[in-house]
This record gives structure tokens, C-alpha cells and sequence, in this order.
């Protein structure tokens, strides 16, 4: 068994996906929603990629989640921020979500073996039930205004870290073995790493601090949420 890592989104390619499981990696911040609203309670995420398609969409039991380049999209009941959904009372509906770069990247990996959404709060179960499909993985890290993104590098090697120590045959391509290296090195100040990312210092200009903090925890869910004809459904990991 094999993982690669794919640092942005425009580098995916057809040799990533064919045949492979897919963990698309967006923790700053839409991997971290995702998961957050599933695990509040969510029926499914749908990812769509316009505002104008999100709002097509809006009608009862359904709500509305999304930014562009950071600011809440107006009319819209949500920011992408798990903070804000994390504290979502009414249980089931559907999440409508748009953002500037995670949803795109779930669309180009669409035609992956299995596609899951993965990030610090989820690592653990996400790629544990990866490696049970027995399949070579690739961890498709979103990235950000297309340039790689250390939060998602960081991520990754986190799953990287887990997966060897379960299986240490598994083979690591050279992007890996440097973000698994990183992740052991820097793996002590995640929440204070977070803020001085280049995406960490955008979402400190408006002042989503706690949303950085809550990003940086730990397997906090033992959800995988698994891309399934264009809804994002979750999978509880006993």
C-alpha cells in the first residue's frame, strides 16, 4: 500500500484518483466544517461551488454555509466556520456549503475509488477507515488562492504518523515522508502554528480566533464523512 500526498488543488491528476481513496484535506477551514456539522447533527453537506447554486438550493429544512476569501456570504446562515455550526441546535436538514477553495477540491476528486474529508479533528478515524479499503491513498491537500497551505501539509502527516505506526510497510512518497517529519516537529504548537499560517493570518484579520483553536484539536470526532453522488454523508467509527 502506497499514500501520496498532493499539495494543492491544481495538482491533482487522474493517476491520484483512479483507483485510490481520496482524503480531501481543507483545515482552514472547510475539511473542519464539514466534520463539525455532521457531527452536530447534519443529515449531509452538500458542496456546491457558486453562491447562485447554494441559493437554488435553499428551501425548508435546508441551510445555507459559506465565504468568499473569508467574509460570510451574505443572506447566508452560516460562515464556513465549525465554531458557528458547532453550535447548531436543530438536529437533521441539509447543509449547503460553498467556499473558496475546499469545495472545488472535492468536486475534481469526485471520481476517486472512495472519497473522504478529513483534518486534525477527524485524523484518526478518517484514515484508519481508509486503509480498510485496502486501497492505495491519496491525502489531496486543498491548499490555498492556489499555493500549498502548511495547516493541510501538517494534517496530512499527522494521518501519515497514524497510518505507520499501524501498518509500517505502508510506502511514502518523498512529499510525505517531509510532512510526516514536520508534523512530529511542529506537532506541540499546532493552535499557535494555526494562527501564523499564511491562512491563519487571514482568519486572525477578521477575527475568527476561535475558530483557529478549534481547528487545531485533536481526533475530536470519530466521524468520516464519505462523498456519495455529490452529498457528503457521515460514517460514525465505532
Amino acid at each position: 500500500m502506497r499514500i501520496e500526498v498532493v499539495p494543492t488543488v491544481e495538482e491533482i491528476r487522474h493517476e491520484h484518483i483512479s483507483n485510490r481513496v481520496v482524503i480531501v484535506i481543507d483545515v482552514l477551514r472547510a475539511s473542519s466544517s464539514i466534520v463539525t456539522a455532521l457531527a452536530s447533527g447534519f443529515d449531509a453537506v452538500i458542496p456546491v461551488e457558486t453562491i447562485g447554486q447554494a441559493l437554488a438550493l435553499r428551501m425548508s429544512g435546508n441551510f445555507l454555509a459559506g465565504e468568499r476569501h473569508c467574509r460570510k456570504i451574505a443572506d447566508f446562515d452560516y460562515n464556513n466556520s465549525p465554531t458557528q455550526l458547532a453550535s447548531h441546535q436543530q438536529k437533521g436538514g441539509k447543509l449547503i456549503l460553498t467556499t473558496t477553495n475546499g469545495t472545488r477540491a472535492i468536486q475534481k476528486a469526485e471520481r476517486a475509488s472512495s472519497l473522504f474529508i478529513g483534518c486534525f479533528l477527524n485524523a484518526r478515524a478518517c484514515v484508519q477507515h481508509a486503509l480498510a479499503q485496502h486501497l492505495d491513498v491519496t491525502l489531496y491537500c486543498a491548499g490555498t488562492r492556489s499555493e500549498f497551505a502548511l495547516e493541510d501539509g501538517l494534517a496530512a502527516g499527522l494521518m501519515i504518523d497514524i497510518a505507520t505506526a499501524e501498518q509500517p510497510e505502508i510506502q511514502l512518497c518523498d512529499l510525505g515522508k517531509s510532512m510526516h517529519a514536520s508534523y512530529l516537529y511542529l506537532s506541540n504548537r499546532l493552535p499557535e502554528l494555526l494562527s501564523n499560517t499564511t491562512t491563519g493570518k487571514r482568519l486572525v484579520q477578521h477575527q475568527f480566533h476561535d475558530d483557529l483553536a478549534f481547528c487545531a484539536q485533536i481526533d475530536q470526532y470519530p466521524l468520516v464523512p464519505i462523498v456519495k453522488e455529490r452529498r457528503i454523508l457521515p460514517h460514525l467509527v465505532s
